[in-house]
């Protein structure tokens, strides 16, 4: 019956947290695209990158495609690093302000890696990372991803519950899930601080 009620109060934790934050923070949505004017700054890369020698055809693919792959690129590698989830102001926060937004405690990571083994070596779970990457290669389109990430959410989470479920077979499961539940805690009394 304990760990019944634990579970329940991690379940809740983990997915009231995040809209908490943006309640507490909210987030300015917008769905334009990464398809918009060089900036002075790609620009001048793109200049440097040319040099002075440069034959038609790397021009035009200087000039019409990599301002648009690096757009997508940087904001695929933002979606995808798992220190925007996990790890509160790392040195290569990509998203900016962000500083209020939830992040799962740094120990979540314990329960993520046995539900990352678990739905990779079950295909049952195969449309949870189906989910996570359509949901990552929409969003690297757009050109302000805060708030709108809040969908990776849901698969995040749920990775983070199959391994709470996982390691529940050990003799310790409940610590872990103690301790989680308490620097859960103190996380959502960060975000309204």
């Amino acid at each position: 019956m304990f760990k019944k009620i634990v579970y329940i109060f991690l379940f809740f934790e983990i997915f009231i947290c995040w809209p908490l934050s943006l309640i507490n923070t909210p987030a300015k949505i917008s769905f334009k695209t990464i398809f918009f004017p060089k900036t002075p700054e790609e620009e001048i890369s793109i200049n440097t990158k040319l040099g002075l020698e440069a034959s038609l055809v790397k021009k035009i693919y200087y000039n019409r495609t990599t301002v648009f792959k690096d757009r997508y690129i940087n904001n695929l590698l933002i979606l995808i690093d798992p220190n925007n989830y996990l790890f509160i102001m790392h040195p290569r926060e990509g998203i900016p302000n962000i500083v209020n937004r939830f992040k799962y405690p740094f120990w979540a990571i314990i329960f993520l890696i046995p539900g990352i083994y678990k739905s990779v070596r079950n295909k049952r779970y195969f449309k949870i990372w189906l989910l996570f990457f359509f949901e990552v290669l929409i969003l690297s389109f757009l050109r302000e991803i805060d708030g709108l990430d809040f969908i990776l959410f849901f698969p995040i989470s749920w990775l983070i519950y199959l391994g709470i479920k996982d390691l529940s077979k050990y003799k310790y499961s409940s610590i872990l899930n103690i301790v989680l539940l308490l620097l859960m805690a103190i996380e959502i009394g960060r975000i309204f601080l």
